[in-house]
């Protein structure tokens, strides 16, 4: 799984102002003069099909109702640069933008504007155009919908300057809605050919916080200009994080969805920034994590007493705990950022690992076929997931345990993909005779290892092997019929050589993470690809399950469950 990347990814425009709603409802437009100066046009840029966002060509494909994307390149948008227009938002993109249809322009061109909610009229001002579509910034809400949430009651100050969060202007019960229709899309949109044959998405497993959540924050700010620099004073330099379509610092005082401790770190390091301003010839981005080391004395204690502190140093070592288990690992290496949702997160690895395989489809029924019905699939038992996305919401300890009544005794070996410091290796490492994680970091399998000793587990039976992910089945004696599979990959999904090796391999229950859903889905066509063009039965998907580890962000981690289908 990958973590939200730590400074905002921003679209390349040139952004105008921020807006606010106020109390009844209209927006304010606010700019550092005051007043809005008007801008010259500039040179239409020539448009290609190359500049389509692939996810966003998804949902503006069904807000249209039609695949309509043959503009000639030569045609001109049917806007003037920073034109203003009133719209409707008739749907939310999967980037948690608003999607406007415009039938009289274009043949249905469509704008995008962040900050809305479908259903609202708005002004939203035009700026940067691509293939059938238009980025515009909101200007304004004319006639807001009647679930956004009062301005007075935004989570954060910086909302709509702040290029962090998308969804505070939506209730946390909405987010969660937005957010399992994006893993549904995902799977329609990237695994079409066996959509119809996949269980339903389950509800999105809230997280236990909402707000100071967020372990991890980078704020960055750039060196002043040596000019404007003022011998033995304290300068004023943004600190913070990338504002809202620009490629400026917003000045940032505090996260509300990080940690307190973090929070607190930011004030020292704001101060020392400024005050050392002059030794910085570039600017720079600052590591804030949050560790929770043992207090001394206590350590033979269980639990031991923690104590909670920032830390800044890239190379110092961070102390985790996830449930009873620990983990250290370097402050500059990845490591979830959302403690608070990994007991349940880790409950349902674990609980899904060990669904039984007799519940699998009869190898007739096998979704690689593209003929097959939803109505073949019946719906996964709450007694055989052995987990409730409503209780994971209060729980934040009892998820990682499991009844060793529940543990699948047909499946007796582990496989941890994409390893890291050994998370799922260690913390699902009950009711299997041997784990092997895989990384290609020895950092990580440093890590991994130490964390294997913290934790006093036996390193006979549990251990963490360096080697690249796509070719870790060249390493593994585990019965494939006896073996389950974690995949944890990056954003950008598995390699198609880690998909050759899985179906050569065939373990028979694999378990799925990713943070880009779209990845996961298009893996999972190309894993059911491969299988049907072997002549194999492929696998059955149990279960998919969004978990929640950044509330307020467009941001979803899914979980995949597959079965491997006996052959005929």
């Amino acid at each position: 799984m990958s973590e939200l990347p730590s400074s905002p990814k921003v679209a390349e425009h040139s952004a105008s102002a921020a807006t606010s709603v106020s109390k009844s409802g209209t927006a304010q437009e606010a700019t550092s003069a005051g007043t809005s100066a008007p801008r010259r046009s500039k040179k239409v840029k020539r448009l290609t099909k190359k500049d389509i966002d692939e996810v966003l060509m998804h949902d503006i494909t069904e807000l249209r109702g039609h695949n309509h994307w043959n503009w000639d390149p030569k045609t001109p948008p049917p806007f003037q640069n920073f034109e203003e227009l009133d719209v409707t938002i008739g749907s939310l993109a999967q980037s948690g933008e608003g999607l406007a249809l415009l039938p009289d322009r274009g043949d249905g061109w469509v704008l995008v504007v962040p900050f809305v909610i479908p259903g609202e009229k708005v002004k939203a001002r035009v700026y940067r155009h691509n293939w059938g579509y238009s980025f515009a910034d909101l200007v304004e809400v004319i006639v807001p919908a009647t679930n956004r949430i009062p301005s007075e009651d935004i989570l954060c100050k910086y909302f709509e300057k702040c290029a962090g969060c998308q969804l505070q202007q939506i209730s946390y019960a909405d987010q969660m809605k937005f957010k399992r229709q994006v893993v549904e899309n995902a799977f329609k949109n990237y695994a079409d050919k066996y959509f119809a044959s996949l269980p339903p998405v389950d509800p999105v497993a809230q997280s236990p916080l909402q707000s100071q959540y967020r372990t991890k924050i980078t704020p960055h700010f750039e060196a002043p200009n040596p000019k404007h620099r003022v011998p033995g004073t304290e300068q004023e330099i943004p600190i913070g994080f990338l504002q809202a379509g620009k490629r400026r610092i917003l000045d940032i005082e505090e996260c509300p969805i990080a940690t307190p401790i973090l929070n607190e770190g930011m004030k020292t390091m704001r101060e020392n920034v400024r005050k050392n301003a002059a030794s910085y010839k570039k600017g720079a981005t600052m590591l804030l994590r949050e560790s929770n080391p043992v207090v001394p004395g206590t350590e033979s204690d269980y639990p031991p007493e923690t104590t909670k502190i920032c830390v800044t140093d890239h190379k110092a070592t961070i102390t985790e705990w996830v449930g009873r288990f620990r983990f250290d690992y370097p402050a500059g290496s990845f490591f979830q950022n959302n403690n608070s949702i990994l007991p349940s997160l880790i409950g349902y690895v674990k609980q899904q690992l060990h669904l039984p395989l007799s519940s699998s489809l009869p190898s007739s029924s096998s979704p690689s076929s593209s003929s097959s019905s939803s109505s073949s699939i019946p719906p996964i038992s709450p007694s055989l997931s052995g987990y409730n996305a409503e209780s994971s919401a209060t729980s934040n300890n009892t998820s990682s345990s499991i009844d060793s009544t529940a543990l699948n005794k047909e499946i007796r070996y582990l496989v941890d993909a994409y390893c890291g410091s050994g998370l799922f290796g260690i913390t699902c490492h009950e009711g299997f005779k041997k784990v092997l994680g895989v990384e290609i970091s020895a950092a990580s399998i440093s890590c991994a290892t130490n964390n294997l000793v913290l934790n006093k587990l036996s390193t006979e039976t549990t251990a963490f092997h360096l080697d690249d992910a796509d070719k870790i089945f060249a390493h593994i004696d585990f019965p494939a019929s006896e073996t389950a599979l974690i995949i944890d990959p990056p954003r950008k999904g598995c390699s198609g050589e880690f998909l050759d090796q899985m179906v050569e391999f065939l373990p028979a229950r694999v378990v799925y993470v990713s943070c880009n859903v779209q990845t996961q889905a298009r893996d999972l066509q190309g894993l059911l690809d491969r299988c049907a063009a072997k002549g194999l039965a492929g696998y059955k998907v149990e279960a998919i399950r969004g978990f929640d580890l950044f509330p307020h962000t467009k941001h979803v981690e899914g979980v995949m469950t597959l079965t491997r289908l006996s052959s005929k």
